[in-house]
């Protein structure tokens, strides 16, 4: 039987890590989530400006930061229009096509009014497990048009107050039970067995596209590397959106039979893709392919850009305890 064990980096909201570049110069991908270009704006004064009789205003990706509350988590939207006004800004067309944004939340000002606002579904995947409704929270938004029916927003980021850590908690620099990484490092879940040998499930139905055999796998750049076995499966879903899962520090890899597991199998969710390893801990990542989640630095690019079955490093790993694949990618909505 396998028991999860906590993930240890639970300081900011574990959203931030996917990182966005919308508003940024085009071209251009930041390190880290730049809270600071966001400017705080008043939601009431917000929605009293003036709106155009017809049509839309386009505004440049404006970024605004918003402390509102959260009126409801949503439901489906059209993002048509907001694909218009971001491509008329400036946006290159095959980024704002591939603009993963299928969600709209109900944020409510100070004194009371409702929004509806685009949110992407990275980070809506987010939403349920961190904000209750009725609870406060900032929005990190750019302003993109106004029409008749008011401004439309899409938020690439939010936090809550509880997104920040403790200004004095001391740094955690021991290792994980899986031993790979040490508790402020580690970018997944550790699940712990029984006895080695129990199988390994494949969360959704997927792709193998990634199969490591050597019990060294070496770990050679931050949150990529191995640790043992793992293989890596691509899970594609309805709305295009695109997840890996890796499983690490397996024993044996094999296939739901008993097979050899082979790379480009296709498995369906709950296959048996590997066997517990001897140190009877499961690694287990979720990595989501979403706008700004993308590695792009120098150390990436000369250690794995030719390596065709390591695409799935290229993106960053996100708390697989906080993020709903299946509303990220369209199977249904966020779970309340």
């Amino acid at each position: 039987m396998l028991m999860p064990r906590p993930l240890c980096k639970l300081g900011l909201l574990a959203a931030s890590v996917l990182l966005v570049v919308l508003g940024a110069v085009p071209g251009v991908v930041h390190a880290e989530f730049n809270f600071a270009r966001y400017k705080e704006t008043d939601l009431d004064e917000f929605l009293a400006r003036r709106r155009p009789a017809t049509g839309m205003d386009i505004y440049p990706m404006l970024p605004l930061k918003l402390d509102v509350t959260l009126a409801s988590r949503g439901e489906p939207c059209a993002s048509g229009a907001l694909k218009r006004a971001l491509i008329m800004s400036g946006m290159p067309k095959p980024d704002a096509d591939g603009l993963q944004a299928t969600n709209c939340i109900t944020v409510r000002s100070a004194k009371g009014r409702e929004l509806k606002v685009f949110i992407q579904d990275v980070v809506y995947g987010f939403l349920p497990n961190e904000v209750p409704v009725g609870d406060k929270l900032s929005l990190y938004a750019v302003h993109a048009f106004t029409s008749p029916e008011g401004p439309g927003l899409l938020v690439n980021e939010f936090l809550t107050p509880r997104s920040f850590p403790r200004a004095d908690k001391p740094a955690d620099k021991t290792m994980t039970s899986c031993g790979c990484w040490t508790q402020d490092e580690h970018p997944g879940i550790d699940f712990t067995s029984d006895k080695p040998g129990g199988p390994v499930a494949a969360m959704a139905d997927g792709i193998v596209v990634k199969i490591e055999n050597s019990e060294q796998a070496p770990g050679d750049l931050p949150l990529i590397g191995g640790c043992g076995r793992y293989v890596v499966l691509k899970h594609p879903y309805p709305n295009g959106g695109i997840v890996y899962t890796r499983y690490v520090q397996l024993g044996r890899i094999v296939g739901p039979k008993g097979e050899v597991l082979a790379m480009g199998a296709n498995v369906k969710a709950k296959d048996t893709i590997g066997e517990i390893g001897p140190s009877k801990v499961l690694h287990f990542e979720i990595r989501p392919v979403a706008p700004g989640n993308t590695r792009t630095d120098k150390a990436w690019g000369e250690r794995y850009g030719n390596v065709s079955d390591m695409e799935w490093s290229r993106y960053e790993p996100v708390d697989p305890q906080k993020f709903d694949a299946a509303s990220f990618g369209g199977v249904r909505k966020a779970t309340k």
